[in-house]
């Protein structure tokens, strides 16, 4: 498996933003946007909408992601998405690998999050 991208995918809808958790993590559980790792030769927009339809059930049509930024680590590139949605539909309690699901009223909430993964709520935190 090549895992040359990661994503994170900021999916807001009137309804609110869902992070996603992971409770097999080690202790701190961060509430994280969800995403994770490419499989194979998938681009990181292909990983964003297999991840978002793992972990939270949405079916999501990759132009419609918007890149926020792209940060090159030492063995992949992790790129952020944006998307707005009308509403969720389909959107699960439980993703694929046992994550949490909760569904958030605002970033500025994220951004007061005490458990929120620090390099996400560092790009919630430039879009607040």
């Amino acid at each position: 498996m090549n895992s040359s991208h990661a994503v994170a995918i900021l999916i807001t809808t009137p309804d609110g933003i869902p992070l996603v958790r992971d409770p097999k993590k080690p202790e701190p559980r961060y509430w994280k946007l969800p995403g994770g790792r490419s499989e194979g030769e998938e681009t990181p927009r292909e990983c964003a909408v297999r991840e978002i339809y793992e972990e939270l059930g949405l079916q999501l049509n990759p132009t419609d992601l918007k890149v926020i930024e792209r940060q090159d680590k030492s063995n992949y590139t992790l790129t952020f998405f944006k998307i707005e949605l009308p509403q969720f539909i389909g959107l699960k309690e439980i993703g694929n690998e046992q994550e949490e699901i909760k569904v958030f009223h605002s970033l500025k909430e994220i951004s007061e999050l005490e458990d929120s993964f620090p390099n996400h709520k560092k790009i919630i935190n430039q879009i607040v």
